[in-house]
């Protein structure tokens, strides 16, 4: 699986080597998780004033755009050898997730060429894709929250 190496870095650490862990898809052909990441966000709201004596609202003469923060949710898997590598791994990457660099992670996809900073939210899912005989693979969504959108 060398083709994984390189391709996800957290806070410069290559999740796939230290972790095991990669980004994952649904099945193949998808690209649910570059989708997540490049989705822009929303703008947030000008201020309007709504006068009752006149239709509609009163917008000032030039509107500045500005993003408001997004949540991304992007799907991984983590394969190990046996159930005790698996354990250990899954742990330690969510714990990873967790601390960051004083709790900020720094996300670049190498095809992408892209990086962006963020903090872990939530682990939304887990599914369990192979017993604990041999070889164990599991699959789980991490929703994760971007206060300055990069897009």
């Amino acid at each position: 699986m060398d083709i994984l190496k390189g391709l996800l870095l957290i806070n410069e650490v290559d999740v796939f080597v230290d972790f095991g862990a990669f980004l994952a898809e649904e099945k193949e052909g998808d690209n649910k998780n570059y989708s997540a990441l490049l989705k822009g966000s929303a703008t947030k709201s000008h201020t309007a004033v709504s006068f009752r004596e006149k239709d509609g609202e009163k917008l000032p003469s030039k509107l500045v755009p500005a993003l408001e923060a997004r949540d991304v949710t992007l799907h991984f898997a983590i394969m190990a050898a046996d159930r005790t590598q698996f354990l250990s791994r899954y742990a330690s990457f969510l714990r990873f997730l967790k601390a960051g660099d004083k709790g900020w992670l720094t996300i670049h996809l190498s095809e992408l060429g892209r990086t962006f900073r963020m903090y872990y939210k939530d682990c939304t899912d887990y599914s369990q894709l192979t017993d604990f005989k041999g070889e164990v693979i599991a699959k789980f969504s991490v929703k994760f929250r971007e206060p300055v959108p990069s897009l």
